[in-house]
């Protein structure tokens, strides 16, 4: 892969950075010592099959398509350095991204921008030809205080329910900020951060626009600032509270409640909720937000057997929304190809989930899940989420089948495999989304290596 150093500078200083770890970590105990080196290989094939009349449209063309299947590999090196000796240690970690495209002409490869594709397009906003190789860099300095604290900048992986960093495509996500972690009471964890800019699942530079998965990407926003705290009982309980602000858009709170019963040898029972209050502000670049959005789950685990029933609710005249292409199960009732997360939405889903092991193939998995949502109404949405005013009565549900298998054991141990299917369809007067069939095969072979 080629770099332009005038068009890269922070990337040419991120290899210099990298070139230069065995001298700057010279003499220092602990840097090396507690370093560790992964390789991940990903090798990733997605396709969307669009159904009864439904169409993709390819944006170097325009040219409507049934269609868009994408094949490539990513490569992922990270270096983990440990820190420098003494109550404040210092480290680096270093992120190595690259992807190659295997198969996917230009009719085929989705929109490049980090959606539902793997693979980024030339050109300004993403609208030229597939690329058939891409990358970067991705560089964090880290600081450690008394064992408890670590401070972060550079291209940092914040893991929060109110901004999860994406790694679902090929390449993971990254922001470049500050953020820093506390552990010094047991059982407590508080983070908080703050995010100038995005590097996306498909970026090949950093510094992109923030934004919202359902009301684009604004160049007026400057910044997002968060924090949170988690709060683990015996491994039994788990409540989560986070807030946090995009610049002139919202401020979006969460609250998570999670709860774990052992009822015996084999069996158990589960619970969560998961609450959002997002409200505009600033500038209220997607106009005025008053969206309270909730979700409730409850489970029984019996043996390799596990069952499970959620409910949704979008109580405004407008999407649950996120930070731009974050990704996580923020509601209980997320799936594959939607999020369930229209206006007005209110969503019911069942799963089951069987644990192989206990026919003796420990590592194989399977989940089914069935999800519902109806009484979507956009009618009163704003501006910002114009693809929503069309609709009165908007109905979907979606099937999905996931089967996984991770090695056990051998010259092969922790290569992963696997096969996510869904079936998507639409009702009534939703056109926000759309009927698809879609499948993806994920192959993961990891290799971990101590360098000192």
């Amino acid at each position: 892969m080629r770099f332009d150093n005038k068009k890269n500078p922070a990337c040419v200083a991120s290899l210099s950075a990298l070139l230069a770890l065995p001298l700057a970590a010279l003499g220092e105990e602990g840097f090396l010592e507690g370093s560790r080196f992964q390789v991940l290989n990903r090798n990733f094939y997605f396709s969307q099959d669009f159904r009864n009349g439904d169409r993709a449209t390819n944006p170097q063309t325009g040219e409507k398509k049934g269609i868009r299947s994408e094949w490539a590999h990513g490569l992922i090196a990270t270096f983990e350095s440990g820190f420098t000796p003494g109550a404040v240690g210092f480290g680096l970690d270093v992120r190595g991204l690259y992807g190659i495209k295997l198969d996917g002409g230009d009719g085929r490869v989705g929109d490049g921008n980090g959606g539902p594709g793997l693979i980024p397009r030339r050109g300004y906003n993403f609208d030229g030809k597939p690329k058939d190789e891409f990358g970067r860099v991705d560089v964090e300095l880290k600081m450690r205080l008394f064992d408890d604290t670590e401070l972060r900048y550079g291209d940092v992986r914040p893991l929060s329910p109110v901004l999860n960093t994406s790694d679902i495509r090929l390449l993971p996500q990254s922001f470049r900020g500050t953020t820093v972690k506390n552990t010094s009471i047991k059982g407590l964890t508080v983070q908080g951060g703050k995010l100038d800019s995005s590097a996306d699942r498909t970026a090949t530079a950093h510094g992109g626009d923030l934004g919202t998965a359902y009301g684009g990407r604004f160049k007026e926003a400057d910044n997002f600032i968060y924090a949170g705290a988690d709060y683990n009982l015996d491994d039994r309980f788990l409540f989560r509270l986070h807030h946090g602000r995009l610049d002139d858009v919202w401020n979006q709170s969460a609250f998570y409640a999670d709860w774990k019963q052992p009822l015996g040898e084999g069996l158990s029972l589960n619970a969560a909720f998961r609450y959002y209050r997002t409200r505009d502000t600033g500038q209220s670049l997607l106009g005025d937000l008053h969206n309270d959005s909730w979700s409730l789950q409850t489970g029984l685990t019996v043996g390799a057997h596990s069952f499970t029933v959620a409910h949704t609710r979008i109580d405004d005249d407008s999407p649950f929304d996120y930070v731009w292409h974050t990704w996580d199960f923020f509601l209980n009732t997320n799936s594959q190809v939607s999020d369930f997360n229209n206006p007005n939405e209110r969503v019911w889903m069942a799963r089951y989930d069987y644990d192989f092991a206990a026919l003796g193939i420990p590592g194989l998995a399977l989940i089914t899940r069935y999800v519902r949502g109806t009484d979507i109404d956009g009618s009163k949405v704003g501006p910002g989420y114009a693809a929503y005013q069309g609709i009165r009565d908007g109905r979907h549900w979606e099937r999905d089948f996931w089967i996984s298998y991770v090695v056990q054991n051998g010259p092969a141990r922790d290569l992963s495999f696997r096969l996510l299917q869904a079936t998507h369809r639409v009702n009534g007067d939703h056109t926000a989304e759309s009927d698809i069939d879609e499948l993806r095969v994920i192959l993961e072979f990891p290799l971990d290596l101590r360098m000192f």
